[in-house]
């Protein structure tokens, strides 16, 4: 029985979403698996700034925040600030190591990939290291150079890491693992689910009914010209808040039959499949999990950096539509509502493009380097810089696919 090891990173939902989703399907195989938060490790004074910084700067300075996300991600491997970086939890990395022993570390979150990298250059450690990059772009703080395995959305994320000169046999095109509750349907299942959902929950069948969802953190802007256009638009409303408990009191004085306010959902799979449009944020497991349930989306103001390559993927699919003010999102909408064909030309063009056995395809290859004798071991990643690979005093493993 394999041992795994889950970093996660509560910084939003995503990177959470994708280790529970992996998690499920490792332990459905018969491995034991450890989630630990990675943020949770840092100081709480530095935890909480972090985590205030980082929704105040989507929400009120999403330029700046760009800015912040492609310096970070230009910061080359072998500088001293990212072995700094490299630092954070290093000790209580190496205590969890020794105390449960995994078979494999598996990061969903770049920091602690980075700090595993660390242990592997000093020969702290041999246990393999393995990445899963959740959105449809690469940032930079993912390109390590004692990373065995990248599992990525598409080919032009391996194509970034190529150009990084991570090895082609490193990387596992497998597409963004999402929970299982969103890839256990047929499209006939969908069909169905959408006409019994909305007779469970009030709607009416007949009219077109719009998800407005702003991400875990309930992140979304413009609530006046929301409400007015709810009030206004021939259409049924279900807006999730998530955890923002400010904006689902602000907006429940305008609930009424056609306009629904909720708070943060456990089975949004649910309002997914009984919903013809969702207008949402471009996280990456947002657009994996609609593209998976073939729910066709607009996609609001992307911020900068990995919002807006997600974004420009789901678009570019075709099952996507994107605004980045609210006068475009209101002719769109008024667009796609009275075009159904639209809609279902969109569904349609989501279910070529989705992979449902993401997760499972992970979780198998995940547990195949788990097996894989730590005496096979040979070094790769020629292509990385002298003065990173000076400092090595470990052989770096690779993993041969099966």
């Amino acid at each position: 029985m394999s041992k795994v090891l889950v970093f996660t990173a509560s910084f939003g939902e995503g990177h959470n979403q994708a280790a529970f989703a992996v998690s499920e399907a490792l332990q459905n195989a018969g491995a034991t698996v450890k989630i630990v938060d990675y943020v949770e490790w840092l100081n709480p004074a530095f935890r909480s700034f972090a985590k205030f910084s980082l929704l105040q700067g989507i929400q009120k300075a999403p330029s700046l925040y760009g800015l912040f996300y492609n310096s970070m991600s230009r910061i080359q491997p072998d500088s001293s600030f990212q072995r700094r970086l490299n630092h954070l939890g290093l000790t209580r990395l190496m205590r969890l190591l020794r105390s449960f022993q995994p078979d494999v570390v598996v990061s969903t979150f770049p920091t602690p990939s980075g700090v595993m990298s660390e242990l592997r250059t000093n020969g702290w450690t041999s246990t393999p290291n393995v990445g899963i990059i959740t959105d449809y772009t690469l940032h930079g703080q993912w390109v390590q150079e004692h990373t065995d395995a990248y599992f990525v959305a598409t080919d032009s994320v391996k194509k970034q890491l190529l150009s990084h000169g991570v090895e082609s046999s490193q990387i596992y095109i497998s597409g963004i693992p999402i929970r299982s509750i969103f890839t256990n349907r047929s499209n006939a299942n969908l069909a169905a689910q959408r006409v019994r959902a909305r007779e469970e929950h009030g709607f009416e069948a007949d009219v077109p009914l719009i998800i407005l969802m702003g991400g875990g953190a309930g992140v979304l802007g413009d609530v006046n010209e929301w409400e007015r256009l709810m009030r206004k638009t021939n259409a049924q409303f279900a807006v999730i808040c998530g955890r923002n408990e400010r904006l689902y009191k602000r907006m429940q004085s305008i609930e009424d039959h056609r306009i629904r306010i909720l708070g943060y959902v456990s089975d949004v799979d649910e309002w997914m499949a009984m919903a013809d449009l969702i207008i949402t944020k471009a996280g990456g497991i947002t657009v994996s999990e609609c593209m998976a349930m073939e729910l066709p989306m607009l996609l609001y103001r992307p911020i900068p950096g990995q919002e807006t390559q997600n974004a420009k993927y789901a678009v570019d699919a075709g099952f996507a539509v994107q605004a980045k003010t609210f006068k475009v999102a209101k002719e769109l909408i008024a667009q796609l509502i009275s075009k159904p064909d639209t809609l279902e030309a969109m569904r349609a063009n989501a279910h070529k493009v989705k992979r449902p056995n993401a997760t499972t395809e992970i979780a198998e290859t995940i547990l195949h380097i788990a097996e894989q004798p730590r005496n096979k071991i040979v070094p790769t990643n020629k292509n990385l810089t002298m003065k990173t690979r000076s400092r090595e005093k470990s052989i770096r493993p690779i993993i041969t696919r099966p």
